[in-house]
């Protein structure tokens, strides 16, 4: 056989072997079903507002909302009972997320030991409650659980709890379970749903934090924060005083990230990358100059230090927060079009609240990362139920201002509102969902995306609950 015909038989076996793109989860399209090529970019809806450039609300009325909101959540028995019902149930699906912080310094040691051991057995049972996978979807055996388990066992008869402040020094993932070993995480299905459900939030750099309590091998260390409890690598938290924590944490000279990832660096030439903020992350200032900002350390010891960092001259960074307007709300929403729809956070990525949360962090606003919760921050929320029909509906979705407007079914899935197109509600939205092609294919979104309201299909079939931020 001549080497020619060998080589294209050869050549015919490799074209055989090379996958397909339709051999993997085919990808939607940009512009979905019910939107235009044009509604993808921020200038098209701005051009469409009144007054895109007018300030909405002042920091001060923003910090007086968000202390409206952590009152509220402190006493759940004003608010109404069925969103307190739906509360509840979000809470105890979901370990970790907390309503409101509760205030450890004044408990008593009884009260602090307790209240740890029922958190850590909140989680312990949440790790029974189903089969969960490893990163290969392959589930879990009975020697790797009672591993797991090992790691985070909590005996208050033999623990006295003395809480320790501590400091985040980079983004880091709040762990409902702690990953033992990369490879474990809380994979349940290799389907339609493809998360880490034992992860509930990141952490972003300089989060304050009170460390409750150490893992058998001292890997991870229990905290409480403003993102709910869970474990934290060691590694990534810093050790230090409440009052030097608290001073760097609240220090009033400050950049804001405003851009979907933003990196500092080692030196003013910006030559190596040192971490990344996130959109909304904080960071103090050094003196006068706009690029040398504080970063919080965590010496070899464990102890918290400071050190200085750079940002290169057009970082996507902001001197304190953004003005509140409806225009920079839209040039913030469209720096996370089409990122990965991140539902845990597992891989640093958003979902549909966490997206809401870190676009209004920018103007100062403190959001709740959770449907539920978001729907309490209205102090008297508007609600719509389906049964008043799809003209009933549309009309009160019309009347609510765009851009400054979420909007949260029952099920607690949130979008933020951005205005109408044909007479059909448009939204920017995170989601797993897909649909079909003309040709009956599924088409994965699985992003951020313009939407209409029609996607995901139960959120017209559900009760809707507006949040206006105006």
């Amino acid at each position: 056989m001549s080497s020619s015909v060998i080589y294209a038989q050869q050549k015919d076996s490799t074209k055989k072997e090379v996958k397909k793109q339709s051999d993997l989860y085919l990808r939607a399209p940009g512009v979905v079903p019910g939107t235009l090529p044009e509604m993808r970019e921020a200038s098209y809806w701005i051009s469409k507002m009144k007054n895109p450039d007018a300030i909405v609300l002042s920091l001060k009325e923003i910090k007086s909302r968000n202390a409206s909101y952590q009152q509220r959540m402190a006493n759940p028995s004003e608010l109404d009972s069925d969103l307190v019902h739906r509360m509840e149930k979000q809470l105890k699906e979901r370990p970790g997320l907390l309503a409101h912080i509760p205030d450890i310094h004044s408990m008593t040691s009884t009260e602090l030991v307790d209240l740890t051991k029922q958190m850590i057995k909140t989680e312990t049972d949440y790790l029974k409650s189903r089969e969960f996978g490893n990163i290969m979807a392959i589930a879990y055996s009975e020697e790797e659980l009672t591993a797991i388990e090992n790691e985070i066992s909590y005996d208050g008869s033999k623990v006295q709890i003395t809480p320790k402040s501590g400091i985040v020094t980079t983004q880091s993932r709040l762990h409902i379970i702690p990953p033992i070993k990369p490879e474990y995480i809380g994979l349940f299905t290799n389907d339609k749903a493809r998360w880490d459900l034992w992860n509930l939030d990141v952490l972003p750099i300089g989060t304050p934090v009170k460390i409750l309590y150490i893992s058998k091998t001292g890997g991870f260390l229990f905290v409480i924060s403003e993102r709910g409890y869970g474990w934290v690598a060691s590694e990534e938290i810093a050790v230090g005083s409440t009052s030097e924590i608290d001073s760097f944490e609240t220090i009033n000279n400050f950049i804001v990230c405003i851009g979907d990832r933003v990196p500092f660096y080692i030196d003013a030439d910006c030559t190596l990358v040192s971490g990344w903020l996130r959109m909304g992350d904080r960071l103090p200032l050094m003196g006068k100059d706009q690029r040398l900002v504080s970063i919080p350390f965590r010496n070899a010891n464990g102890k918290f230090s400071i050190q200085e960092a750079w940002l290169k001259p057009d970082a996507d960074v902001h001197v304190g927060y953004l003005p509140y307007t409806q225009k920079n709300v839209a040039e913030q929403a469209f720096k996370l079009l089409d990122n990965l729809y991140d539902w845990t956070g597992a891989w640093y990525g958003r979902n549909h609240a966490t997206n809401l949360r870190d676009i209004f962090r920018s103007f100062g606003f403190q959001l709740p990362a959770n449907g539920i919760l978001l729907a309490a921050f209205a102090e008297n929320p508007q609600t719509l139920n389906p049964n008043e029909g799809r003209e009933a509906q549309f009309k009160t979705i019309f009347s609510n201002e765009p851009f400054l407007t979420l909007q949260i079914c029952e099920n607690s899935h949130s979008q933020l509102y951005m205005g109408e197109h044909d007479d059909m509600p448009i939204g920017f939205d995170a989601h797993g969902y897909s649909y079909k092609d003309e040709e009956g294919n599924d088409l994965e979104l699985k992003r951020w995306v313009v939407g209409t309201i029609e996607m995901p299909d139960y959120f017209l079939k559900q009760k809707i609950t507006f949040v206006q931020l105006y």
